[in-house]
C-alpha cells in the first residue's frame, strides 16, 4: 500500500492525505511558490479624513476642526504564498496572505491575515474553496493608490470565511460562471451579555451567489454579471426589550471590458444592513429607544482606464448613498469620491505611482466635508 500526504499549510491550517490503496492515478508532491510587494505610501490630505493612512470618508468640521494631514506607511506590505498538487484527478491548490493593516504602533506593524484557504479542481469544471477568501459579491475592485480601492464609497465587498462551490461552463464562444457560497454572518457588538457578535448570534450563515458571462469578441475581453447575497443578524434583547432580526442583502451587477489600452470597468448595487460589506458609509443598523432598522443604500463606482505597456493610467468615481429616512442624526448620508492615477512600471519589480482624489462627505445634520487627496506610491514586487 502506498502512503500519500499532501501537505497544504494555511495560517496554521493543515490539510492530510492518508493511505488511498485503490487510487488508480498518482499524486503530486505540493509546489510551493512565495509572491508579495514592499510598498510605501505616502499622502497628503487637505481636511481631516478618517483614517488618515487611507481615506474612507471626509470628516464634519462640527466633529473636529478641519487640517491637513501627512502620512507615510508600509502597512500595505504584503506577503503571501501558493501551493499547488494534484490528488487523483483533481487540482488542488492552497494560499496564505497577510499584510500589516491590523494595527499596533506606526512603525510596528501587526500582522493581519488577508486570505486563507484550499482549492479543489475537478476536469469538470466544478470547484470547491473551504477557507478565507473574497466575497462572492462585488467581483471587480477599481485600480487605486488608496489601500480601501473605494470602500465606503461605491465600492462593497470585503474577505470572510466561507465555503463556496463554483463552476465554470463553456458555452460555444460564451463561458459561465456561476459561484455561491455559505459565509460567515459578521456583525456588531454593541456590549451586550452575549458572546461573539450579531451574526453569530443568528445561527445562520450568510449566502452570497453570482452569475456571470464572460466572452471575447473581435479578440477583446467582455465579462458582466449579476450577484446577490442575504443574511441576517440578532440583535438579542439588549435594546428593544425582545429578539430582533435585522437582514443584511445586496443585489447588483458589473461589468468589465478590456479592449487592450483602453480598459473599462463598473458596479452598481443596492441593498440594507451593508457595512459590513463596506457598504452604506459603514451605517449599517439604526437603534432608536425601543426600534432597530437596517441602513437601505445604493451605490456603485466606474472607471477607465489607459495604456497597456509600462506607463499606466486610471480614472474613476464612485458614491455610497444611504437612505436619509433610516439614517439617526450625525450619521454620513452620502460619500463620493473621484479618482485619477498614473503608474509607471520600471522593471525588475519596481513600480512608482501618483495618486489625486477629491471627496465629499454630507451628513444627518452636520456641515459638509470635503477634502483633496494626493498619494505617492513605491512598490516593488517579488
Amino acid at each position: 500500500m502506498r502512503r500519500v500526504a499532501v501537505c497544504l499549510v494555511v495560517a496554521g491550517l493543515t490539510l492530510v492525505g492518508g493511505p488511498h490503496a485503490a487510487r488508480a492515478q498518482s499524486e503530486s508532491s505540493p509546489e510551493l511558490a512565495w509572491y508579495g510587494y514592499v510598498k510605501l505610501d505616502a499622502s497628503w490630505d487637505e481636511a481631516l479624513v478618517n483614517t488618515g493612512n487611507f481615506a474612507r470618508w471626509v470628516v464634519s468640521p462640527d466633529i473636529e476642526d478641519p487640517h491637513a494631514s501627512l502620512n507615510l506607511t508600509a502597512r500595505q506590505t504584503r506577503l503571501g504564498f501558493r501551493v499547488r498538487s494534484e490528488a487523483g484527478n483533481a487540482q488542488l491548490s492552497g494560499l496564505w496572505e497577510a499584510d500589516f493593516y491590523a494595527g499596533a504602533a506606526e512603525n510596528k506593524n501587526g500582522l493581519q491575515v488577508r486570505q486563507a484557504w484550499v482549492n479543489i479542481v475537478w476536469p469538470s469544471g466544478w470547484e470547491i474553496l473551504a477557507g478565507q477568501t473574497a466575497d462572492v459579491i462585488s467581483p471587480l475592485v477599481p485600480t487605486t493608490l488608496n489601500y480601501t480601492v473605494a470602500w465606503w464609497a461605491g465600492n462593497i465587498g470585503y474577505r470572510r470565511p466561507q465555503v463556496r462551490v463554483s463552476r465554470v461552463q463553456k458555452l460555444g464562444s460564451v463561458i459561465l460562471d456561476l459561484r455561491a457560497a455559505a459565509a460567515r454572518t459578521i456583525g456588531d457588538d454593541f456590549g451586550g451579555d452575549d458572546p461573539g457578535d450579531t451574526g453569530t448570534a443568528s445561527g445562520v450563515p450568510t449566502v452570497e451567489g453570482l452569475a456571470g458571462l464572460r466572452f471575447s469578441p473581435g479578440g477583446h475581453s467582455i465579462s458582466l454579471g449579476a450577484y446577490a447575497h442575504r443574511g441576517r443578524e440578532n440583535l438579542g434583547d439588549e435594546f428593544t426589550g425582545s429578539s430582533i432580526d435585522i437582514a443584511s442583502s445586496s443585489w447588483g451587477g458589473y461589468l468589465e471590458a478590456d479592449f487592450g489600452a483602453v480598459r473599462v470597468s463598473g458596479e452598481m448595487w443596492t441593498g440594507s444592513n451593508l457595512d459590513d460589506y463596506f457598504g452604506g458609509i459603514g451605517e449599517g443598523i439604526t437603534i432608536g429607544p425601543d426600534s432597530a432598522i437596517g441602513v437601505s443604500a445604493t451605490g456603485g463606482w466606474a472607471q477607465i482606464g489607459l495604456g497597456d505597456g509600462a506607463t499606466r493610467a486610471h480614472g474613476g468615481f464612485g458614491i455610497d448613498d444611504p437612505d436619509d429616512d433610516d439614517l439617526a442624526q450625525g450619521s454620513r448620508r452620502r460619500n463620493s469620491t473621484t479618482w485619477g492615477n498614473v503608474i509607471h512600471d520600471f522593471g525588475g519589480g519596481l513600480s512608482v505611482g501618483l495618486e489625486y482624489s477629491y471627496w465629499q462627505t454630507s451628513y444627518v445634520g452636520l456641515v459638509e466635508a470635503t477634502s483633496s487627496r494626493v498619494q505617492m506610491s513605491v512598490l516593488y514586487s517579488f
